[in-house]
């Protein structure tokens, strides 16, 4: 019998995978062209935005410090190539990324005027806030771009996948060791390289020196022309987080000991004439009123109607005056912060752009009129009709010394008038006056309005109507914000009544934060930059002799001194610097307005100015930044308990 030889047998086929080298090559090149990609269409996309203002630049004169800002953003692609492990996910989200960085900066410079900061990346969780700013429409857009892009993305990772086969540990377990080092280390190396990308601001910083080796000009004046300029990256890198201010010469514990007693003799003088239990009984109440401004003083533009007419009388019988905003179209929250804590936003960093979420949060406490109010005896509220997270106030109320934080949801009253998207100014007073009738002390009740905050077009059956706008858009916001206007003026003239019918003193203080941002640059331009940067501001108390006074444009840093003084109340020592500094420098927020009421540079300051000018730069960097080695004696005991929170 003939035995047949047995055949051989074939050992399995493995999957093919490219050579090592290759991969990596490979996955150099395409990691190089996403992140080129995505900064190009980032900074395409912002040129876009800035329409015809920088028409007749390009991007090639920026060459160099375009390509310093891919290499940032392909540090960030390589590490989530590193994490995640597969390049079709991280062109996903690189994709989704960009095209949600690209947009939202759009958004920004034309509804605030101002670019995306690092800081803004706190706001990305309201989306709610956000798509009312935006509107609904541009929300879906954006939406289903998103979802376009990942749709792409998923397809074109099912064809990356033929091209890129994964390394299975079960199949080629050297080559997925091999592989798994490498992502390790390129982990480790990008963050490193990003940790030291993200110290821009500090001396010595060579990726710094780098930008500006190759022409970089901060132009922290102008942010927009900063982002154009020198890129969104390079721009993006500037505003990241830097110490508050710069120690001044001379700072030492002595100094401060100094300037208290220096102070405290002034403070005593203006005291002579003061009742020191004056505030016992008085309920103050701090309105920052959304976007108030007073329309009518605009040239190019007429209103059918006066939007403010019992605002405006009451400005001539009260003290009164204009205020000057930090910037044009927004900064509502750097407002807030001047008139609560008395401090200029100019002499910060510039890169200080947002205090609430830059500067306040890294203390457990930071002096403020609500702080001092609640030292001398008032239950402090802070009321804001949106959302608690929006500037970080709920976690920034309490530092400041505010015992009760009330939000919409925790509002009362809750109304809208006809199709706006925000609660009403009258439901806000309304608010406010169940506090004072609720409570057995005296009240501080700051509140922050939102009844006339973006967008506003379409709010209103009644739109007061305006001429000299030709754009469409921009006539039809100004339209509506007038009647918006009107009904602020109307609420406030109720709130006004109910106070002087309560039977309880009070004193109030009410400004607008800054003009609203739909002004075509025309109006702007035929205005000035100082009146479009200018709101009214009142103060006016249900008791006493009140009588008419115009101040000179003011800062909101010198708000709480003229509560005081409205109540006759004793004032702290850091309140008679701010009433010395006021009479030589009224307003301060990148320009700067003198006793005159004109604007003024630093070097045409007289003597007596600038010494006042040093010592409230001393006094503000050691209350904000210092060791606060003058807040006990300069306003209020730094270890005061604060109230119990509802």
């Amino acid at each position: 019998m003939r035995i047949l030889p047995r055949p051989a047998l074939k050992s399995p086929k493995l999957p093919s995978v490219r050579s090592p080298v290759w991969v990596l090559a490979a996955s150099f090149l395409f990691t190089l062209l996403l992140a080129t990609g995505a900064n190009l269409t980032i900074e395409l996309w912002q040129l876009d935005a800035e329409g015809t203002a920088f028409s007749d630049s390009s991007l090639s004169e920026h060459l160099t410090l375009f390509w310093l800002g891919t290499f940032v953003v392909w540090l960030l692609v390589i590490l989530v190539l590193a994490l995640v492990g597969r390049l079709w996910i991280t062109a996903s989200l690189v994709v989704v990324a960009t095209l949600t960085t690209g947009y939202a900066n759009q958004e920004k410079l034309e509804l605030r005027l101002e670019p995306l900061y690092p800081s803004d990346l706190a706001m990305a969780s309201q989306l709610d806030f956000l798509s009312q700013m935006v509107g609904l429409r541009a929300t879906l857009a954006l939406v289903g771009g998103l979802v376009l892009a990942i749709a792409l993305s998923v397809l074109g990772g099912h064809f990356a996948e033929k091209v890129f086969p994964r390394i299975r540990r079960t199949i080629h377990p050297r080559l997925a060791t091999g592989l798994l080092v490498a992502r390790v280390c390129t982990v480790l190396l990008a963050l490193v390289g990003l940790l030291y990308v993200a110290d821009f601001n500090t001396p010595g910083n060579r990726f710094r020196a780098a930008y500006e080796d190759q022409g970089a000009h901060w132009k922290f004046w102008n942010q927009r022309v900063n982002y154009w300029s020198n890129g969104f990256v390079g721009g993006m890198l500037y505003n990241t987080d830097v110490p508050g201010m710069d120690r001044p010469a001379g700072y030492s514990e002595e100094t401060m000991q100094a300037l208290a007693e220096k102070y405290a003799g002034v403070a005593a003088v203006i005291n002579r004439r003061r009742e020191p239990n004056a505030l016992d009984d008085v309920n103050v109440v701090m309105v920052l009123s959304e976007t108030f401004t007073d329309p009518m003083r605009l040239e190019t533009v007429e209103f059918a109607e006066d939007p403010i007419p019992y605002t405006r009388s009451l400005m001539r019988r009260t003290t009164s005056g204009n205020m000057l905003a930090a910037k044009f179209g927004g900064g509502t929250a750097n407002m807030e912060f001047g008139a609560l804590t008395g401090m200029s936003l100019a002499l910060f960093q510039p890169q200080m752009n947002t205090p609430y979420q830059m500067l306040v949060p890294d203390y457990s406490r930071f002096p403020s009129l609500a702080g001092y109010l609640g030292h001398l005896g008032h239950r402090t509220v802070a009321t804001h009709p949106f959302h608690p997270s929006l500037y970080r106030r709920s976690e920034v109320y309490p530092i400041l010394g505010f015992g009760t934080s009330e939000f919409a949801d925790q509002m009362t009253h809750q109304e809208r008038l006809e199709d706006s998207d925000y609660i009403s100014d009258e439901s806000a007073f309304q608010e406010v006056g169940d506090r004072i009738e609720d409570t057995e002390e005296p009240v501080f009740v700051n509140l922050v309005t939102m009844q006339n905050h973006m967008p506003m077009a379409g709010s209103y059956s009644d739109p007061i109507p305006v001429t000299g706008l030709a754009d469409e858009t921009s006539r039809a916001n100004a339209e509506h914000y007038a009647r918006g206007l009107r009904h602020s003026d109307e609420a406030l003239q109720r709130f006004i009544e109910s106070l002087d019918r309560s039977g309880e003193k009070a004193v109030v203080l009410f400004y607008g934060d800054h003009q609203p941002a739909f002004w075509p640059e025309e109006v702007r331009a035929a205005n000035g930059r100082r009146t479009m940067r200018e709101t009214p501001f009142f103060v006016y108390a249900n008791f006493g002799d009140q009588q008419g006074r115009r101040l000179p444009t003011t800062s909101a840093a010198h708000f709480a001194p003229h509560i005081l003084e409205a109540a006759g109340a004793a004032v702290p020592p850091y309140y008679a610097l701010l009433m010395q500094l006021e009479r030589e420098i009224p307003a301060m927020e990148q320009l700067m307005i003198g006793s005159d009421n004109r604007r003024i540079t630093e070097e045409e300051l007289s003597p007596r100015a600038r010494e006042l000018l040093r010592d409230y730069r001393l006094v503000q960097y050691d209350l904000s930044v210092g060791q606060r080695w003058s807040q006990s004696d300069m306003f209020y005991p730094d270890q005061e308990p604060l109230e119990a929170t509802d």
